[in-house]
């Protein structure tokens, strides 16, 4: 049997599903391939959603399906400090003076069922999956795919959207580079007595930030980034010792706690691809970059690869282009860039606050406080981290 798409995209997590969507809603046929059954798979984190991401969701009609299970983010509190010990020279985000939430918090249990269901939903998608690709094969006709079922499909562009260890990226030869932190980080969800009113808070320690994110109802997820050897003793320790340390560390702000969720780790580190593209070939989400949690902007670096890459296919399809033609350049040109450099502030600021060096300790406290007057300041910050600063792709746009 042969099957023909304007896209096949290689990978159903959260940005591949995105991405099948955003294309879908120019006008594209998806067709999406995995090699497990996303709808088996169980991720216990959640995501921080910009408001621009969260723009495209309501674009899509997935913001409708979240409805009940997403949590605004309504004031973002940053401060430096140690152990029981939290500056009060703090940075206070105050999303009023945005307009509106600067992002949304939703647990992935509950996000990509709903990316999900509107796959399947949509007209302009295909959903195969589990299945075993034997051969991809690129040429300057086009791309085909060939399942083990003797399955052949045929596109015009191919997206790997395949995460960090991408086979695809792999296979077309495409470098990456690579800096491992010595840190890890750990993610899990508490109950807590007091109301978060929806705020989140990011605290920095000298190991790493904490990140503590309002989920619906009186609970909040955690990214808690240290050193390795930190979080490794933080992981072996009985469930009352690890709460009895997490409240110790964000200082009873939120009343007794007790954690609603398995403790997952996970290794941190900068990943880049050199290059975006190949020969009729994309690369989305993590196949492209992964960086620090510092700044809650992971998911949506892929989100806007997957509305940058639906600009594109449109303006293909206006002007009668191929879409695995040299107008996927204009895609390349768009996200490393951006990338890059989100990249790198997040290492800067990563080397910036996890270390303990007393000068640059009273110069960072010095600092969130100065950024906290300055309302200038704060709204560039703040459009930095609802992701609309810049040129937007139209689907990220309020």
């Amino acid at each position: 049997m042969k099957m023909d798409f304007d896209i096949i995209i290689i990978g159903a997590g959260l940005v591949g599903l995105t991405t099948a969507l955003a294309c879908a809603h120019k006008g594209a046929s998806i067709c999406l391939l995995d090699a497990a059954d996303p709808a088996k798979a169980d991720d216990g984190r959640a995501s921080a959603v910009a408001a621009s991401s969260y723009a495209m969701f309501e674009h899509l009609g997935i913001a409708a399906r979240l409805e009940g299970h997403v949590q605004p983010i309504t004031d973002m509190l940053i401060a430096d400090g140690a152990v029981g010990d939290v500056s009060p020279l703090t940075l206070h985000f105050d999303s009023a003076d945005l307009g509106g939430p600067t992002g949304y918090m939703v647990e992935n249990n509950q996000l990509k069922p709903a990316l999900l269901t509107a796959v399947r939903d949509n007209e302009n998608t295909t959903l195969q999956a589990p299945v075993h690709i034997s051969n991809t094969d690129r040429d300057a006709k086009g791309v085909t795919v060939t399942l083990k079922d003797k399955t052949v499909l045929t596109a015009s562009l191919l997206v790997a959207a395949d995460g960090r260890n991408s086979s695809l990226r792999r296979e077309a030869g495409i470098d990456v580079q690579r800096f491992g932190y010595d840190q890890k980080a750990v993610v899990t969800t508490f109950k807590h007595e007091l109301p978060h009113d929806g705020v989140a808070h990011q605290i920095f320690f000298a190991g790493g930030p904490l990140a503590l994110l309002p989920l619906t109802g009186q609970r909040c997820s955690i990214v808690w980034s240290d050193k390795a050897r930190a979080i490794e003793a933080a992981m072996a320790l009985d469930e009352m010792a690890f709460t009895a340390e997490l409240s110790r560390r964000i200082g009873g702000s939120l009343g007794e706690i007790s954690l609603c969720a398995p403790r997952q780790a996970f290794p941190l580190s900068l990943q880049m691809a050199d290059c975006y593209t190949d020969q009729r070939l994309v690369l989305v989400g993590d196949a492209a970059h992964a960086i620090h949690p510092i700044a809650g902007q992971g998911l949506n670096m892929g989100l806007r690869d997957a509305a940058a890459l639906a600009d594109v296919v449109a303006e293909s399809r206006f002007v009668g282009l191929d879409l695995g033609g040299a107008a996927i350049g204009d895609y390349e040109a768009w996200r490393n860039f951006d990338n890059k450099m989100l990249g790198m502030t997040t290492d800067m600021l990563n080397r910036l606050f996890s270390n303990n060096i007393a000068p640059l300790r009273h110069a960072r406290r010095l600092g969130l406080a100065a950024v906290n007057r300055f309302k200038p300041a704060q709204t560039f910050f703040m459009k930095e981290a609802a992701g609309e600063a810049g040129h937007l792709p139209s689907l990220l746009r309020r």
